[in-house]
C-alpha cells in the first residue's frame, strides 16, 4: 500500500501544479505561455513576403529578422523552435528567406543549412506534399530553382467552391492567394487565359471574405505564418493592393522587438488545457470566472463564409480566429462543466456548431465538413473529443451523432490498436482520446476500447513514461522504446518519454478503470511527479504539430495542464502515484 509520504507527494504535486497554472492567468481570462516563442519558419515566411512586396525595409524588420535567424542557427546548420530538434522544413524555408534578404551576409549560414537539409532528404523527404511544394516555391523565389518548372496551382479550382473547400479546408484562402500570385507571373494559352479570367474574381472573393471577416486588419487568424503566405500571394498578383498593404503592415507591427516573429498566440488552446486541469484539481470556480467570460467573448459570432462555416465555433486565439473543431469541442465541454453550465447558451451554440460540422461518415474534420482525408481531414482524436463534448451536453449514447462517430472510430483503429491525432505527434494522444470516448459512452468493454487499452499498456516505457510510440515518426523508433542502434555503438539508447504523452496515457487508463495501485499507473504517476519543476510546472516536449509532420513546438502550459489533470484524476481514486 502507498505510504503517507506518497500521499503527500501526489497531493503536493497537484496543488503546486494548479498554483503554477493559476499564476499564468491574465486579467482577460487567458492562461498565457511564457518563454521564447520565436519561430524560425514564421520569421522566414514573413521575410519572404516582405521582400517580395518591395518598398524597402521601413522599420528595419527584415534586417532584424535576418539577424535573429543568423543568431539562432544550430551547430548542425539547422533551425527549429526552442526545444525542438532541427527540422528540414524550417531549415529549408529559412535558407530561402536568407538568400532573398541577405545572400552575401548569410552565405555561410545558407550553405550549412542547405547541407543539413540535403542530408535529411530535402523537400522530397517532407511527409506533407503541400509543404514540399511550398518549399520549392520559396526556393524558386530565392533563386534556388526555376519558378516556371513548378507545378501550376489551378486557379480554376476556385470556380468549384464546394469541392475546393473540401479539398483544401483552411488552406483555401492561402491557396487562392498563392494561385493568384502564380497566375500573374505565368503566361498561358487562350483557353488558360479564359479560365483565369473566369476564376480570378472567385479567388479574390475568397481572400477578401477572409480579410473583411477579420475587420480588414491585414492579419489572418493572428498568425504570422498565414498572414505572410496570403501577403506573398496577393502582393505578387497585384490584384488587391489594399489587402497586400494591410497584411504587410500587420506583419511589420507583429515583429518582435528583438527581431523575427513568434508562433501565433494560442489563447484558447492554452486556456482549455489549463481550465480542464484546474477543474480536475478542484480549483475554486470563482477564480475561474474570467476564463468563462473570455471563452464566451471569443466564440465566433460571424460565419466564415469562405469556408461555409456557420457562427458558433472557437479557434486557437483571438476574436476572429479561424474555425477549429477540436477547440470548439473542448471549450463547449468546459463551459458545460463550470457551475451553471447546463444552461450556458454559448456551450449550446458550440454543440450546435459541432453537429453542423460532423462529416457524413460520422467523423469530424478540422473545420470544413467532409474535408478530404489527409491535411485537415477527418481525425480520430478530434472525433473522440467531439463525442465527449456531445455526451457531456446530455446527448444520449444512442443518439445518431454519437453512434455514427463511434462506428467511424472503430473503422479507423490501426491493426495494433492505436489511433492517430492530427495536432500531436504519434498515436498516444489519439489512442488515449478514443479510449476515453468509448468509456464515456459506456463502451469500456468494447473490442475497440480493449485494443486501445492494450496498445497503451504495451507502449509504456520501463521507467513508467510514454513517448512517441509511432514507428512512422522520424524521431521515434519502433514501439517508441529504443533509438536505432549503429553498428558497434553498444546497447541502444532509450527514447525519452514526455510529460504530455505520459499524462494522456495515464488519464485514459484511469478513466478506463485501470488499477490505481497497479504497476503501470504507479509508475506513470511517479514519473510525472519526479519531473515537476521547482516553479510547479512541467516542461513541454516537441509533441505539438503546428504544420503536420513538418513544424513542431513545445509548450509548457499544455504539458502542465495535462500533468495536473492526470495526477488529479489519480488523487481522486484514493491511490497515490508519487515517489515513495
Amino acid at each position: 500500500m502507498p505510504n503517507r509520504t506518497t500521499d503527500d507527494t501526489l497531493a503536493a504535486a497537484v496543488d503546486r501544479g494548479a498554483a503554477a497554472l493559476l499564476a499564468r492567468l491574465r486579467a482577460d481570462g487567458v492562461f498565457a505561455a511564457d518563454g521564447d516563442r520565436f519561430a524560425p519558419a514564421n520569421t522566414a515566411a514573413a521575410v519572404v513576403a516582405l521582400c517580395a512586396a518591395g518598398g524597402g525595409d521601413p522599420g528595419g524588420v527584415i534586417a532584424a529578422g535576418v539577424r535573429r535567424l543568423l543568431a539562432t542557427q544550430r551547430p548542425d546548420g539547422g533551425w527549429a523552435m526552442d526545444g525542438v530538434p532541427s527540422e528540414p522544413f524550417s531549415t529549408l524555408v529559412v535558407t530561402a528567406a536568407l538568400r532573398m534578404a541577405a545572400p552575401d551576409e548569410a552565405g555561410p549560414a545558407i550553405a550549412a543549412g542547405r547541407e543539413l537539409a540535403g542530408r535529411l532528404g530535402g523537400a522530397a523527404a517532407l511527409p506533407e506534399p503541400v509543404m514540399a511544394g511550398l518549399v520549392r516555391q520559396f526556393d524558386a523565389l530565392a533563386g534556388f530553382g526555376d519558378e516556371a518548372a513548378l507545378p501550376r496551382l489551378p486557379l480554376e479550382l476556385l470556380l468549384l467552391r464546394g469541392p475546393a473547400r473540401r479539398l483544401l479546408s483552411l488552406r483555401l484562402p492561402i491557396f487562392a492567394a498563392l494561385a493568384l500570385g502564380q497566375e500573374a507571373q505565368r503566361r498561358r494559352g487562350p483557353l488558360g487565359r479564359w479560365l483565369n479570367g473566369r476564376a480570378r474574381p472567385a479567388a479574390l472573393a475568397v481572400v477578401r471574405e477572409a480579410y473583411e471577416r477579420e475587420g480588414s486588419t491585414g492579419g489572418f487568424s493572428t498568425d504570422p505564418w498565414l498572414t505572410a503566405l496570403i501577403c506573398l500571394g496577393v502582393g505578387r498578383s497585384g490584384r488587391a493592393p489594399d489587402i497586400a498593404r494591410a497584411a504587410a503592415d500587420w506583419l511589420r507591427a507583429a515583429a518582435r522587438p528583438d527581431g523575427g516573429w513568434d508562433l501565433m498566440p494560442l489563447d484558447i488552446t492554452w486556456s482549455t488545457f489549463a481550465l480542464s486541469a484546474l477543474l480536475a484539481a478542484g480549483a475554486g470556480a470563482g477564480r475561474l470566472e474570467p476564463v468563462r467570460e473570455m471563452f464566451r467573448a471569443r466564440q465566433q459570432d460571424v460565419p466564415f463564409t469562405a469556408l461555409a462555416c456557420p457562427a458558433g465555433h472557437w479557434g486557437f486565439s483571438g476574436d476572429r480566429s479561424w474555425p477549429m473543431a477540436l477547440e470548439t469541442a473542448e471549450v463547449a465541454a468546459l463551459l458545460r462543466a463550470l457551475p451553471g453550465g447546463a444552461e450556458d447558451r454559448w456551450a449550446r451554440d458550440g454543440i450546435g456548431w459541432l453537429t453542423s460540422a460532423q462529416d457524413r461518415s460520422g467523423s469530424w474534420s478540422l473545420a470544413v465538413r467532409d474535408s478530404k482525408r489527409g491535411g485537415f481531414g477527418p481525425c480520430p482524436q478530434m472525433t473522440a473529443k467531439a463525442v465527449g463534448a456531445l455526451l457531456g451536453a446530455g446527448v444520449a449514447v444512442s443518439d445518431r451523432r454519437v453512434a455514427r462517430a463511434l462506428e467511424w472510430l472503430a473503422g479507423e483503429q490501426r491493426a495494433d490498436g492505436s489511433f492517430e491525432a492530427m495536432w500531436y505527434r504519434g498515436p498516444v494522444a489519439g489512442t488515449a482520446a478514443v479510449l476515453e470516448a468509448y468509456c464515456l459512452a459506456n463502451r469500456a468493454d468494447h473490442p475497440v476500447a480493449a485494443a486501445a487499452w492494450r496498445w497503451l499498456a504495451s507502449a509504456q516505457h520501463a521507467d513508467g513514461s510514454w513517448g512517441a510510440g509511432d514507428p512512422t515518426a522520424p524521431d521515434a523508433p519502433p514501439q517508441g522504446r529504443t533509438a536505432p542502434q549503429r553498428p558497434g555503438s553498444g546497447p541502444p539508447e532509450p527514447v525519452a518519454g514526455t510529460v504530455e504523452e505520459t499524462a494522456w496515457a495515464l488519464h485514459a487508463l484511469l478513466v478506463a478503470g485501470a488499477d490505481p495501485l497497479g504497476g503501470a499507473v504507479v509508475g506513470a504517476g511517479r514519473w510525472l511527479t519526479e519531473r515537476q519543476r521547482a516553479d510547479g510546472g512541467w516542461p513541454g516536449a516537441p509533441v505539438n504539430e503546428y504544420i503536420r509532420h513538418c513544424f513542431r513546438y513545445t509548450d509548457d502550459v499544455i504539458a502542465s495542464g495535462l500533468a495536473v489533470r492526470a495526477l488529479a484524476r489519480l488523487r481522486g481514486t484514493g491511490a497515490r502515484g508519487g515517489a515513495a
